[in-house]
């Protein structure tokens, strides 16, 4: 396990810096209100490319060392970026080809974040000859705790380099023309390549119908792979830079969510530490965001991440810059933290005063001192985790209820044309997830290779492609004792998008214990019942929509549910249970609504002992268990209004400085925080 720290030990709290858009005499000042808040940590150097070097063969760290003196007098910890988020505009117009070519074959000039060709070699060396040269000069000082390589990877190029480059990869892969035809059933519409030379890339001008369908979903499944692995490979180029000169501090880069472009669970070995940048939107529900951070703990196998970003106050890049009420942004830092966040940091530490972000909150506003109703909010949550932050670090969960989540799934129900657009599998996913959230369940967000052994529940719903090898590992899992979920959209096609042919879920057949036959697409404003398993039963569960499965139960599978209505399938089986061995497979075979989706939950944990914590609607309660066994639980109020909670535990509130007993009725405050141990 990596985690990173400031050199005393405390947990990391702060964020970006970025002091070379102000004057130097300012920079005393701030430090000094960076200490009044408890700051002890700035990530620094993350777009400062073009100051640092404004040629090929000149560099200037001159400012920078001065910068770096100021916040080491200070006290404080640094994460050192690498810089290279944005090009030069003097590197662009001298090599156009670190420039990237859009889906509609347009080149790009400097100006634009996300911009950098992965495979310009131009860009490769002179970035990595940056990374380099900062970790020679900077990597040798202690508080220089972390190296933040890039920032916020994103996008495609679909430029000529990208496309000779993808060329190669797929001979790699295939090893003959013949067997990618074979994997990307090009025999559809005339697709069939004689060479790899002929092959393209799935742009507008080719095959590609949208950004993310095409023609052939394998054509487009593959250049996203190969994307993400060029991508990935220019980070490992700026990392081994690194470990020239700095062969220990933890190396990492801030992912963002929700968001697909990438498949992120990839990363597990090239990251030391993961680390995400948190933006919520007014209307994102707080298990949602729990769903993220489990997924960002999920890339390194559960290790407790660095939460590199969240803003202090509102962010700009929404339709509606919400404020973060009064005591909201404390709220949401514990949230990250009891999730497995071991670091509290913000984008940003001082309002930009101009550029496309001059709206996006701050800890320091314009004003510049620390009157602000937010500043005195960052500066109460630093003098907490002052206090306490310290004994939560490499503390990790204890779920045994794991989602079983895919970026590459992802991407391919994406491309699918049809059955319907309506589809969306972090949705379907995130369904399930707050469910048990709302139980107060602990869950594992966790990649489709995780080992499944150490959970009672796994839960994989619209897990439409199997990879090699899953289908036999989820049927193992289940024959072993565990039980499984699974739902309409699932197990349909191989790793190259293409349809088993059988009885669907094929590969799954015998686990899940029934055949669906057919699926109905009904529109948003279309919903039909769900009744109780026994034809004349008639209990009424709750209500379905969007996809619906026409299924033929085995005889020895139990039927749930049925559908209600009128449609021509009213009647047959909608939910189902399947014995398999020493455990179970549930069915699920349309979208279910609240109440539905608590019943499926009632049966699957019925006789597992994992029961959770009753709470208001809104407060959440989980823990997580540092390596002496010591349970941290953090009871949590996600709404504006007070809520009386029935204590889960006995213990002392160590923010609150309180003992509270297991069964008593305490308040929590809106936006409350309780943290007993």
């Amino acid at each position: 396990m990596t985690t990173i720290c400031a050199p005393d030990g405390r947990m990391l709290y702060g964020g970006d810096y970025n002091p070379e858009q102000w004057p130097e005499e300012i920079w005393a000042e701030d430090m000094r209100l960076f200490k009044e808040a408890s700051i002890n940590e700035v990530t620094l150097n993350v777009f400062s490319w073009s100051t640092l070097q404004p040629n090929e063969d000149t560099y200037d760290f001159t400012r920078l060392d001065r910068i770096v003196q100021t916040v080491s007098d200070a006290g404080m910890s640094i994460i050192m970026a690498t810089s290279n988020g944005a090009l030069p505009s003097w590197l662009s117009l001298a090599h156009p080809d670190v420039e990237r070519v859009d889906f509609y074959g347009r080149k790009h000039r400097q100006g634009e974040r996300h911009d950098a060709c992965p495979n310009s070699p131009t860009y490769r060396r002179l970035s990595a000859a940056l990374a380099g040269k900062l970790a020679e000069r900077y990597g040798h000082l202690e508080n220089v705790v972390g190296w933040h390589v890039s920032n916020e990877y994103g996008g495609w190029c679909y430029c000529e380099r990208c496309a000779a480059a993808f060329r190669q990869w797929l001979a790699a892969r295939y090893g003959s023309i013949d067997a990618l035809n074979e994997a990307w059933n090009t025999a559809f519409w005339s697709g069939t390549f004689h060479s790899f030379d002929e092959i393209g890339l799935p742009d507008f001008a080719g095959d590609g119908i949208d950004g993310n369908r095409a023609v052939l979903p394998g054509y487009t499944l593959d250049y996203k792979r190969f994307f993400g692995e060029s991508i990935r490979e220019a980070y490992r180029i700026e990392k081994a830079a690194i470990r020239e000169h700095d062969a220990g501090t933890p190396v990492t880069t801030n992912f963002m969510g929700p968001f697909d472009n990438y498949d992120y669970h990839s990363w597990d070995q090239d990251l030391d530490i993961a680390s995400w940048d948190c933006y919520p939107q007014r209307d994102t529900k707080p298990s949602s965001t729990a769903f993220w951070h489990e997924l960002i703990r999920g890339v390194r196998h559960g290790d407790p991440f660095l939460l590199m970003e969240q803003t202090p106050s509102r962010q700009n890049w929404q339709n509606f810059c919400y404020l973060k009420a009064p005591g909201q942004m404390r709220e949401m830092s514990w949230h990250a933290v009891a999730h497995g966040a071991d670091s509290v940091q913000f984008f940003q530490l001082r309002r930009s005063r101009g550029g496309c972000e001059k709206f996006h909150g701050a800890v320091i506003d314009i004003d510049g001192s620390n009157r602000t109703r937010v500043f005195r909010e960052v500066a109460d949550l630093g003098g907490e985790l002052k206090r306490v932050g310290a004994r939560l670090l490499e503390s990790r969960s204890a779920a045994r209820v794991a989602v079983l989540f895919d970026f590459q799934n992802w991407w391919s129900l994406e491309s699918c044309v049809g059955p319907t657009r309506s589809l969306d599998y972090l949705a379907e996913c995130e369904r399930y997830f707050a469910e048990f959230a709302r139980r107060n369940i602990a869950v594992d967000v966790v990649p489709v290779g995780a080992d499944l052994s150490g959970y009672r529940i796994v839960l994989a719903p619209c897990l439409y492609m199997m990879r090699e090898g899953l289908a036999d590992r989820l049927r193992a899992y289940v024959r072993g004792g565990g039980r499984l979920l699974l739902t309409t959209m699932s197990a349909l096609v191989d790793g190259n998008d293409n349809l088993f042919q059988g009885e669907c879920p094929v590969p799954l057949r015998d686990v899940a214990g029934v055949w669906a036959e057919e699926t109905d697409a009904l529109p948003p404003d279309i919903a039909l019942p769900l009744v109780g398993g026994a034809a004349d039963d008639g209990a009424a569960l709750g209500l379905c929509g969007m996809l619906c499965d026409i299924m033929h139960p085995d005889s020895d599978t139990r039927v749930l549910a049925r559908y209600g209505g009128d449609m021509f399938y009213a009647g047959t089986p909608a939910i189902t249970e399947h014995v398999f061995g020493d455990g179970r497979c549930w069915y699920v075979g349309t979208m279910p609504d609240e109440a539905a989706v608590r019943a499926v939950a009632d049966g699957m944990l019925t006789g597992l002992g994992l029961a959770g914590y009753d709470s208001p609607e809104g407060v959440e309660i989980t823990s997580r268990v540092a390596a002496d066994g010591t349970v941290f639980t953090f009871v949590i109020n996600t709404t504006a209004h007070a809520q009386t909670v029935s204590a889960p535990c006995s213990g002392k509130d160590l923010l609150g400085e309180a003992s509270v007993k297991a069964g008593d009725g305490v308040v929590v405050a809106p936006y409350g925080v309780m943290l007993i141990a």
